[in-house]
């Protein structure tokens, strides 16, 4: 009889739906040996049951050691059953590695309570079952684990990493692998786990200081990952933690700005009396502000240059500040304008190139008014105010009278018979009422338009200034109003096809974001020029 490759499919589908009776039967029926079977990756039956998180299987298979242990006639000893729990497969994983990679606690806690030594053996990839778990971030198990393991050998990881059981043996808590030169405490807080720095911090404080290779602590860790819950327990345990840095000087808002976790960076900004990290250079004196700017994480520009404590005209080791290193950067988009505005700030105040090249200009000027004769440059300055005000009377009066006709010249006309003979016959509708108000606004404001541009005919030239440009405020409130009016208007007599009604107000809303791109985000045309 040819022997038979891999595992009998009626006993791998027992295993598998957990059916360990069914699998006695199966066995005694066949007058054969099939529990010796394994897959082609040296899975037993054990191995399958595990990784289908098929508790009961083993739980029926210790209850019934009296026949189980016949599955497996040459073991002998007294705790017999515990070797066949140990048994590896091809890549040396025990049926413990197995349930841990299936997450079924149930599973694990079964076997740890029938076999503690199972937490001590490592597989072919060096993986201790505690390990294993904190990579899988199977975090329910790990106090489990590290309770029963008796070994050194129960924190083993690849490349000598460690494990959390460094907390019940305080004398492997700052140990470091050799890749990276993490400790347990970085990992945990890369993954996250705040429970798990709890636990570490309990046993060994100073373990919150150390650093590996690159000079990062575990709180850089956390800043750069965005575990802003293992960030408030190390700083709330350690306060002067804020003050660790790595090798090229940077905070852990620096790491957070790095790693572009915003709300991160919000958090340290959140945090009072923390001056000095907020402004922190780096080894390249560059603040976290410089690294966001750099970095393109326009998001935390923004937030950190509108936090009123940072220094936002702080130089780095070339002489620039971070409004210097936005402008030189190419791409224009509209995060990268808003992070512009808020580099400048309330008060506008420009870079240091831009001050200066303002600064010369204003000098230039000055030189060239006062080599000009006082006659010809208060004629240019008249000139120039009697050209604004003829434009505004120009636009109001248009306005004025666009809108006072459409007053009289109502959407769907009137009602010629019946009570309300006279009266609008659309009158009731929303988008009527809408264009009644908004055509009245425009109305108004031009006219006030006119009458302030009226009233300044008889003033001073300084006082003409001020009432044009309270005139041009009037008429931009009257354009808008006079657009929506036509928008709604059209929209109250085409509401019957609302695939046409809506044109207007799309069509208006594009000219509105273009005008808008035009004043906020491209000021100075520069997205303009490129069309040239």
């Amino acid at each position: 009889m040819k022997e038979r490759l891999g595992m009998h499919p009626e006993v791998y589908g027992a295993a598998k739906s957990g059916e360990f009776h069914s699998l006695m039967t199966i066995n005694l029926e066949n007058g054969e040996d099939l529990f010796h079977q394994t897959t082609p990756k040296g899975n037993n039956v054990l191995h399958i049951a595990a990784q289908f998180r098929q508790v009961n299987f083993v739980r029926d298979f210790l209850q019934d050691l009296s026949r189980s242990l016949l599955l497996w006639q040459e073991i002998h000893q007294p705790d017999a059953y515990k070797e066949l729990l140990r048994i590896p497969n091809s890549d040396e994983d025990t049926l413990l590695h197995s349930a841990i990679r299936g997450r079924c606690k149930e599973f694990v806690e079964l076997l740890i309570e029938e076999d503690p030594h199972l937490c001590d053996i490592i597989n072919a990839a060096d993986e201790s079952p505690l390990y294993l778990a904190i990579h899988q971030r199977f975090s329910d198990i790990n106090e489990l684990i590290l309770c029963a393991s008796s070994s050194p050998a129960s924190h083993k990881g690849p490349e000598g990493l460690t494990a959390l059981h460094a907390a019940k043996r305080p004398e492997l808590i700052r140990e470091k692998d050799n890749n990276r030169g993490w400790t347990p405490l970085h990992y945990v807080a890369h993954f996250g786990k705040v429970d798990a720095v709890q636990l570490l911090l309990q046993h060994d404080t100073s373990v919150a200081y150390e650093l590996d290779k690159e000079g990062d602590s575990a709180l850089h860790i956390a800043a750069f990952q965005g575990h802003i819950n293992v960030i408030d327990k190390l700083v709330t345990s350690y306060p002067d933690a804020w003050d660790i840095i790595n090798f090229k000087r940077q905070t852990a808002l620096h790491a957070a700005v790095i790693g572009g976790k915003v709300k991160v960076v919000k958090y340290i900004l959140g945090m009072p009396n923390r001056e000095d990290l907020i402004n922190e250079k780096d080894i390249d004196g560059n603040t976290a502000l410089h690294l966001s700017v750099h970095l393109r994480e326009y998001k935390s520009t923004r937030i950190i240059a509108i936090d009123k404590r940072v220094d936002r005209f702080a130089t780095n080791k070339n002489g620039l500040i971070a409004l210097d290193i936005i402008y030189a950067q190419d791409k224009m988009t509209f995060s990268r304008h808003r992070a512009i505005r808020a580099l400048k700030g309330p008060s506008g105040i420009p870079s240091i190139q831009q001050w200066a090249v303002k600064d010369i200009k204003k000098r230039l000027d000055k030189q060239f008014l006062e080599d000009q004769p006082a006659a010809s440059t208060t004629t240019r300055s008249d000139s120039s105010l009697k050209r604004i005000i003829e434009l505004e009377l120009l636009m109001a009066a248009f306005i004025a009278t666009a809108t006072f006709a459409a007053a009289f010249t109502m959407p769907g006309g009137y009602s010629n018979d019946g009570p309300n003979q006279g009266m609008a016959t659309l009158a009731g509708r929303v988008a009527f009422k809408t264009f009644v108000i908004t055509n009245t606004m425009a109305f108004t404001f031009s006219t006030m338009a006119l009458f302030l541009q009226y009233d300044s005919s008889v003033l001073s030239v300084r006082a003409k200034a001020g009432f044009t440009i309270r005139a041009a405020g009037c008429i931009y409130i009257a354009m808008l109003g006079m657009v929506l009016a036509f928008a709604s208007g059209t929209f109250v007599v085409l509401t019957r096809t609302i695939g046409l009604a809506i044109v207007p107000w799309v069509i208006c809303a594009c000219l509105g974001i273009h005008y808008l791109t035009g004043v906020f985000w491209d000021p100075d045309g520069r997205l303009a020029l490129l069309w040239l």
